[in-house]
């Protein structure tokens, strides 16, 4: 029994020292797979090649408690652990199990914030600010790097999106291509305003799709960027930007919401903010289906309630 509470009471010093587990035998290595779905772990050789990244484990661990766990294991004293994982000895290796399975190799930098993004979100992508063809982007993390971007001296464009937008995905590498080729004549930025301290952000601008691409000059918002996803659309763009060309409004139709031409009646009501109280109002008797969106020329939202329209025939 004292044995035990000793094996017990090591182990608890090493957490606390280390902030993180230190499993030997294969049976811990299992006993924690089995009660934790989120553990990154480090494998060495010994103690020495293993201390830089256990310092970053140091500061990674309070943050994630909760919803992560950081393990450590030094081959030295666990030759059969690692024997078993196929572990190369001579290096150091980070290697992330999600529910009890191993997941992946980790393969972001050792760093605070990449070790966050990584816990926080394993199956995510790779953040945008993290991919090393992305470096000529001036990547904005909060409302604050945004007003220091926008007192440097060179025009900006800056790229408002989302993670999971696909959009923002396929434009994400001309961007950043172009972003190199105009490197000291404009700045081209980026920001995820799709997590919670940037929402400022979005409501500032009027941000409703993604992505958003918006022109600034001296500080000021100059115009929105309407134009093709191409390398050369922008690339021709930056060399004389101008605002969008204007959009015809939609015919305000206030005597006569569904037009109709012979026997056919056009279900699908364009509204915008002059027709779209006293539409409901008028309307009060029927059941109204209302899509709110963002325009967006590759989006095919406009097809799909055409389409519901006509079922409700």
């Amino acid at each position: 029994m004292l044995r035990s509470s000793a094996i017990i009471l090591v182990l608890y010093v090493i957490y606390l020292t280390y902030a993180y587990e230190s499993p030997i035998e294969e049976k811990d290595f299992k006993k924690l797979l089995k009660q934790n779905k989120n553990i990154l772990v480090l494998w060495a050789s010994n103690d020495q090649s293993a201390k830089p990244t256990l310092q970053v484990f140091k500061q990674v661990e309070p943050e994630i408690k909760g919803r992560g766990l950081l393990a450590y294991v030094n081959c030295e004293k666990g030759k059969k652990l690692c024997k078993k994982y196929k572990i190369n000895s001579k290096n150091a290796e980070l290697r992330h199990f999600m529910d009890g399975e191993f997941h992946k190799v980790y393969d972001r930098a050792i760093s605070l914030k990449s070790m966050l993004n990584f816990m926080f979100d394993p199956s995510g992508d790779l953040p945008w600010e993290e991919d090393t063809t992305a470096q000529s982007v001036l990547h904005l993390n909060s409302p604050k790097d945004l007003e220091k971007a926008l007192k440097k001296q060179f025009p900006m464009l800056a790229m408002f999106y989302a993670p999971w937008c696909g959009h923002c995905k396929r434009l994400k590498p001309t961007y950043a291509e172009v972003a190199g080729e105009v490197r000291g004549q404009h700045i081209l930025a980026a920001m995820n305003v799709d997590k919670e301290g940037c929402y400022p952000v979005r409501k500032q601008f009027n941000i409703t799709g993604f992505p958003t691409l918006i022109y600034f000059e001296k500080g000021e918002e100059k115009f929105h960027y309407s134009g093709g996803h191409s390398k050369e659309d922008l690339l021709k763009w930056l060399k004389d930007p101008q605002p969008p060309a204007e959009r015809k409004e939609e015919a305000e139709a206030t005597s006569d919401f569904f037009p109709t031409d012979g026997e056919n009646v056009n279900y699908v009501v364009h509204l915008n903010d002059t027709t779209f109280d006293s539409f409901i109002a008028e309307n009060t008797q029927s059941p109204i289906l209302v899509m709110f969106y963002a325009p967006c020329k590759y989006d095919n939202e406009t097809l799909i309630f055409e389409s519901i329209a006509k079922l409700a025939e």
